[in-house]
């Protein structure tokens, strides 16, 4: 056990930790440098809710489950780009707590706009990499991402540290 984690900690191409965490901020990066500037005034943050509301639109339950944000957490995105008029909310009439969110004209020009943006840099993956390649990092990906919805703990749902 002792030589993997002495292994994990000089092998920087090995490890997962680190890849995943540099991954992440590198799609950070570019998404601030190339996506942000379509809409100067939105925030990362907002990305996830944003980029989870469907065509038809969608509960603030669901669109919590898909975006990995705690319901609470995003009441005050929810406000704040309704305020931009990215995005209008209306409650349900059957569940009180519950409201629908839908992308606004301005919002959804926003989403294809990004989206076109990632196209390209998926592109640019599939050149780096090859398609073969590139298609089973997806496989692989979804499959541990389908492994940790299974362990029982949500994001958004964890214990407080």
């Amino acid at each position: 056990m002792v030589d993997k984690i002495e292994s994990l900690q000089y092998d920087d191409e090995k490890n997962w930790g680190r890849l995943i965490y540099i991954a992440k901020k590198h799609l950070d990066v570019w998404s601030h440098q190339t996506i942000r500037p379509y809409n100067g005034h939105l925030k990362l943050s907002y990305m996830p809710l944003i980029f989870n509301i469907s065509p038809e639109g969608n509960t603030n339950t669901e669109i919590s489950k898909k975006a990995l944000i705690a319901k609470q957490a995003m009441s005050r995105t929810v406000k704040e780009l309704e305020q931009m008029g990215m995005i209008t909310s209306a409650p349900i009439k059957q569940d009180k707590r519950s409201y629908r969110i839908n992308l606004t004209e301005e919002g959804k020009n926003y989403v294809q706009d990004a989206n076109r943006e990632m196209i390209k840099l998926v592109e640019q993956y599939k050149q780096l990499v090859g398609e073969t390649d590139f298609n089973t990092t997806l496989e692989v990906l979804s499959k541990i991402i389908r492994f940790h919805e299974t362990l029982g703990v949500c994001v958004g749902q964890e214990e407080n540290d």
